[in-house]
C-alpha cells in the first residue's frame, strides 16, 4: 500500500463516485462523494454554481466532520486543503482519517471490499491534490522519516480521541467488493461480513500498524 505504486489508481478513484449510481439502495455518503467529485470538476472549469457548492460543501464539512465517512474526509482533504495548505499541516489529518477508515474497513468489508478499499483510502488525497503531490510527499518521507513519524503519530492520537465520537455511518465499506457489485445489480447476494466485536480491539492495533506502515520512508523499514 505504498504511496509510490500509483499508476492506475486514479481511474479507480474517480469510478468510486459512480460505481453504483442510480441504484436505490445507494447510501447518503455515496451520494455525497459523487456530488464532491462532479463539483471539483465544475470548479475546475470555472463554473460559477459549482464554485458556490464547494464552499458550501465545505463549510458543512468543517462543521460537521464527525458525520461524514473517512473516504469522503480523504477526498476533500486532497481536493482542498493538501494543495492549499500543505503535506506538514494536513498529513495528521489524513493519517486519522486512513486509521478510522482501515479500522471500519477491518470490521465490516468483505475479502474484495478490502482488496478495493485499500487500493484507494490511503493514497487518495494524494491523487486528487495534483500530479506533483504524490512524488512531494514520498521525497518528505524519505528526508524527514523523524517528522513524518512524529506527524503520523499525531494522527494516530487523534483518531484514538475520535473512536468512540464518530456519529458518519460506520458500515459504509459495505458498498465495496464483488458481493456488494452483484447485489446492486440484482444478483443473489451474501449475508455482510462482520467482524465479531470481541475483536475489535484487535482490528484497531492492526489499522495503526498499517497506517503507520503506509505513510513512512520506505528506505527506512525496508526489512518490514
Amino acid at each position: 500500500m505504498k504511496l509510490r505504486s500509483l499508476s492506475l489508481a486514479l481511474p479507480f478513484a474517480l469510478l468510486l463516485s459512480t460505481a453504483h449510481a442510480g441504484a436505490p439502495f445507494q447510501p447518503s455518503w455515496q451520494q455525497r462523494y459523487a456530488e464532491f467529485i462532479r463539483i471539483v470538476e465544475g470548479v475546475r472549469r470555472g463554473d460559477a454554481a459549482a464554485l458556490k457548492r464547494y464552499d458550501e460543501v465545505l463549510a458543512d464539512f468543517n462543521a460537521r466532520r464527525l458525520e461524514r465517512t473517512p473516504m469522503e474526509h480523504m477526498e476533500i482533504l486532497g481536493a482542498h486543503y493538501l494543495p492549499r495548505e500543505g503535506l506538514e499541516k494536513t498529513l495528521p489529518l489524513i493519517v486519522a482519517n486512513a486509521t478510522l477508515g482501515w479500522y471500519d474497513t477491518l470490521r465490516f468489508a468483505s475479502e474484495p471490499g478490502r482488496g478495493e478499499i485499500s487500493y484507494v483510502l490511503f493514497r487518495l488525497p494524494f491523487l486528487l491534490a495534483g500530479a506533483d503531490a504524490v512524488d512531494q510527499a514520498v521525497s518528505f518521507f524519505e528526508a524527514y522519516p523523524e517528522q513524518t513519524e512524529t506527524l503520523v503519530s499525531q494522527g494516530i492520537a487523534m483518531a484514538r480521541q475520535l473512536r468512540s465520537q464518530v456519529r458518519y455511518e460506520q458500515r459504509w465499506p459495505i458498498a465495496f467488493g464483488f458481493n456488494e457489485l452483484n447485489c446492486a445489480q440484482g444478483g443473489e447476494c451474501a449475508p455482510a461480513i462482520t467482524l465479531p466485536e470481541n475483536r475489535w480491539e484487535t482490528a484497531w492495533q492492526q489499522a495503526e500498524q498499517q497506517v503507520r506502515k503506509s505513510y513512512r520512508d520506505d528506505r527506512q523499514h525496508a526489512s518490514d
